[in-house]
């Protein structure tokens, strides 16, 4: 097998990348002076760092900041970006990347394919300590496991370059969903100099150096971030947006408040708002299914969610419908599964909890929690932990009121702002916290393969060796109908020994001003890339 795909350069000269959406003719933009986005990201990023950001607000700015090998088009599609061409070898597992050579970085220094082998060998260090090292070894790079235990070095890992501007990476076996990886911010290159100088202070303002559409020129914690244009990133030419400014809005409430008085132009808002605003402004809605599972997490290495018993009776016990008709109302899809109905060749098979009538469910949830020991004279008592936000202490509250009603269980509410909770449940310190898993590529693997013992994405330790075993041989196979049956039999087993409580599909709800022209309404990943926006007199 020799495949080659060639983008972006026809005869030697430059032509736009298919990904690039093109200002249609006629059209009145702002004058420059206002092309300023406003988005706001919902919290303080735990970082920046392409190689340690793990959650939506920090991903949301490093997509702008930085860029890798791929991007995503308007409908999700994995396109060339930092990468003109690829060949992989008979045997599917060499790849050789030529890179574009007019890629620089916002110093104006040329982005080398050293640059792409210093942030993968970066990720997959230990000494990095960087939750998403296990993604260099999803992907198949040829001793990523061994690299990311500390067993070799990471100079040992599959990847190398071949000269400035080819990479060949050299995977353990073939992985037919390796391209697709290829657009994750884990993978993007980076500026070894930079962080060998500043060490971790090199994402502040002034030292950052990002090869993106945009730099970094201003942080202040808890209230905002700004970037403006790259003038040395290759495609400045088709970039209209000249500044982002990233605001920390928390409050749901004060996002839509801010936004109605258009200081905003895309955000959250508050639940209660969405039939007024789905009457009144139909035009500023944004709802479209999202590559995302919204979840609660047990913590399998504290007593009782030790026990699967408790598990399965409390996630049986929650009337996901309920949430998603009568709490949030505006698309969400109830979960018994982990991974979504929507992601590419993924055929759902419903587990056997959703098949239960609701009265059996609860049935059953009572006996299983029964027969782990507790009941009237011994009452279940659960801590629930969720980061501070309207949304999630409403599901809280309503999940904690059917445990009490259908159980007898009594549940107390905690919440803490993003980063520490993102520190707790990292560290383990935590009963039951909820969680929400977006995909970071469109493939059933990158939700499951979370709930892998290797992967450092599994907060609730829950370590099964049937489990990995069926995720192995699916991430191996190159047969999709072996595939999916793989997924099927993975689901179903996390359905009977419930280490999490899927509860909806998320739908990505926002207020989004009509001036703002360019958003990728077809992307089921949900990213939205700056340097596509426009915005119109």
């Amino acid at each position: 097998m020799n495949k080659t795909i060639i983008a972006g350069m026809v005869a030697g000269l430059f032509t736009l990348p298919s990904w690039a959406a093109e200002v249609p003719a006629g059209t009145k933009l702002l004058p420059d002076a206002q092309q300023t986005y406003v988005t706001n990201i919902g919290a303080e990023p735990t970082t920046i760092d392409p190689q340690l950001v793990e959650e939506d607000s920090g991903s949301t700015i490093v997509n702008d900041l930085f860029e890798g090998l791929y991007t995503l088009d308007a409908n999700g599609k994995t396109q060339p970006a930092g990468a003109l061409s690829y060949e992989v070898d008979s045997t599917g597992t060499v790849y050789t990347f030529k890179l574009r050579p007019e890629a620089k970085w916002s110093n104006g220094d040329p982005v080398t394919a050293a640059d792409y082998v210093y942030g993968w060998q970066r990720a997959a260090d230990p000494k990095t300590a960087s939750n998403y090292a296990w993604f260099i070894e999803l992907m198949g790079v040829a001793n990523a496991g061994e690299v990311t235990q500390g067993k070799k070095s990471p100079d040992e890992l599959g990847v190398k370059a071949l000269d400035d501007h080819t990479l060949q990476v050299t995977l353990k076996n073939p992985v037919p969903f390796f391209l697709k990886t290829l657009a994750h911010y884990t993978t993007f290159p980076a500026p070894k100099a930079t962080i060998e100088k500043y060490g971790k202070e090199w994402v502040k303002p002034g030292h950052l150096v990002s090869n993106g559409a945009f730099v970094l020129k201003e942080w202040t914690p808890n209230e905002r971030l700004t970037a403006e244009r790259n003038p040395h990133y290759w495609d400045n030419a088709h970039t209209v947006i000249n500044k982002v400014v990233y605001l920390e809005i928390v409050s749901e409430t004060a996002a839509y408040n801010r936004y109605r008085t258009g200081e905003l132009h895309y955000t959250t808002y508050p639940l209660e708002q969405y039939k007024q605003i789905k009457s009144q402004s139909p035009q500023e809605l944004v709802s479209i299914p999202s590559l995302s599972s919204y979840y609660y997490v047990f913590n399998t290495q504290r007593k009782p969610f030790d026990d699967a018993r408790v598990r399965k009776a409390l996630s049986l016990a929650i009337d996901r419908e309920t949430i998603t008709d009568k709490i949030l109302g505006q698309g969400q899809i109830a979960a018994y599964s982990f991974t979504p109905p929507i992601v590419d060749g993924f055929d759902l098979k419903k587990p056997t909890s959703q098949l239960m009538s609701k009265e059996e469910r609860i049935k059953q949830a009572k006996a299983l929690l029964t027969d782990a020991g507790y009941g009237p004279g011994k009452p279940l008592e659960v801590d629930i932990l969720y980061n501070t936000n309207e949304s999630h202490k409403k599901i809280a509250l309503a999940i904690s009121s059917m445990w009490k009603h259908n159980l007898g269980v009594t549940a107390k509410l905690n919440n803490m702002e993003w980063k520490t909770m993102v520190s707790v449940v990292n560290e383990g310190d935590f009963a039951v916290s909820r969680y929400g898993w977006n995909g970071d590529y469109n493939d059933a693997s990158t939700f499951l393969d979370i709930m892998s013992s290797s992967s450092s994405a599994n907060s609730g330790k829950w370590f099964n060796k049937e489990y990995d075993a069926l995720l192995a041989k699916a991430h191996d196979s190159m047969d999709a109908a072996e595939r999916n049956s793989l997924y099927q039999q993975a689901e179903q087993l996390m359905d009977q020994e419930a280490p999490i409580a899927p509860i909806f599909f998320s739908v990505k709800s926002r207020l989004l001003k009509p001036f703002v022209k360019g958003f990728p309404y077809n992307n089921p990943q949900n990213i939205v890339y700056s340097r596509e926006l426009y915005l119109v007199d």
